[in-house]
């Protein structure tokens, strides 16, 4: 990414609020410890076209980039340093052949990177797959993710401080579905990371 587009990019400071636009988009969803979004999507914007080169044009290396960047700036927030493990939201299996990589899990890699934390990928899964929910309404999203994910191994995560990170949030269904399963059968504290909010 050029210095221009990196100093162009809409990032927010949710990191530094416990409770932000964020989280209060989400309240009553899930029982989140806090969360923050990277940076503020909008239609026609850079951020939109980073966002669908890493999802549907190989650009994961752009995932992976600004990963390590939001890893860093959440590092300097007091509400994640006891952060135990970065978890991305997982792909149904047949999505993820077909698209060939996990746009979420390129993300979730460069914050470990950043914040030096393990990397889980595996114990949490999607066990339903979805249509894409990007023409649904906001109840048919979440009705489109009930009991969509699953704990293989809950055991990894019980008693834990698990970041969840995914790409664009919109209504989040998807997020706080995942985050759900997680704090139910993981028995566990989580916060959320996107890279983007719509």
């Amino acid at each position: 990414m050029c210095t221009s587009c990196q100093y162009h990019l809409p990032i927010n400071d949710h990191h530094l609020f416990r409770e932000n636009e964020l989280t209060k988009r989400l309240l009553g969803k899930a029982t989140l410890y806090t969360g923050a979004a990277y940076l503020s999507f909008s239609q026609s914007s850079l951020v939109q076209a980073m966002v669908h080169k890493l999802k549907y044009r190989n650009g994961y290396t752009i995932g992976q980039h600004l990963g390590l960047c939001f890893g860093n700036r959440l590092q300097l927030s007091p509400f994640y340093l006891d952060v135990d493990m970065i978890v991305p939201v997982p792909l149904h299996r047949k999505k993820q052949k077909d698209r060939g990589y996990n746009q979420s899990e390129y993300i979730a890699a460069g914050i470990a990177e950043a914040m030096k934390l393990p990397l889980n990928a595996k114990d949490l899964i999607r066990i339903v797959h979805t249509d894409s929910q990007t023409q649904k309404s906001r109840l048919d999203r979440y009705e489109n993710m009930e009991d969509a994910f699953q704990c293989t191994d809950p055991e990894r995560f019980r008693g834990r401080h698990i970041l969840l990170v995914d790409d664009v949030l919109t209504t989040g269904a998807t997020i706080t579905s995942a985050a759900r399963t997680l704090i139910e059968q993981g028995d566990c504290k989580v916060s959320i990371a996107v890279l983007a909010m719509a």
